[in-house]
């Protein structure tokens, strides 16, 4: 479950650079509510993959096994705030 965790935080920290692209960059020639729809999905997928791999992590834990767990707990952290700031910005 330790490496799922772990592709669920990497995923997380992926669709938060993806919605900073979409939405703060605009790189994309498209459309103000397709941007808003993408970057939001970004968004919204990116905290559920961060919870999600918090969650796994703090089951792990709660068993005994607490090996390999700040780095999954760091890229989750990372992309909550990030997800965070663009709500706040946004």
């Amino acid at each position: 479950m330790l490496i799922v965790a772990r592709t669920l935080a990497v995923l997380s920290v992926l669709f938060i650079l993806a919605a900073i692209e979409i939405v703060v960059v605009r790189y994309l020639p498209i459309g103000y509510e397709a941007t808003l729809a993408f970057g939001g999905y970004a968004v919204i997928l990116a905290a559920v993959a961060a919870l999600l791999a918090l969650m796994i992590v703090s089951v792990r834990a709660l068993s005994g096994k607490r090996a390999g767990l700040s780095s999954t707990v760091l890229l989750s952290g990372i992309s909550l705030l990030g997800a965070a700031t663009l709500v706040a910005f946004w």
